[in-house]
């Protein structure tokens, strides 16, 4: 998955009203998140740590905010498998 790939993923769950599928989705990628193979450039290793222990609802909290900012999104290197950079 390449970095358009997974903002157009979290796009699209806000687009389709939260579904189930959706939901669970997003529980993988925090779980991807707090165990370190999502890494969001964005934030300093100091605030990824400090996300992670908010817990899943926090990461999820950031990605949503993130795909809604269009620098995330459009200016991030690319993804990489299961060791993820958005």
């Amino acid at each position: 998955m390449n970095n358009a790939d997974f903002w157009a993923s979290i796009r699209t769950i806000i687009a389709e009203g939260f579904t189930p599928e959706g939901l669970h989705k997003l529980e993988e990628y925090a779980e991807d998140f707090i165990s370190g193979r999502l890494v969001y450039q964005r934030f300093s290793p100091h605030e990824q740590h400090g996300c992670t222990t908010g817990g899943a609802t926090n990461v999820i909290a950031s990605l949503l905010a993130g795909a809604e900012t269009g620098t995330d999104s459009t200016t991030s290197p690319t993804l990489r498998d299961y060791e993820m950079v958005v």
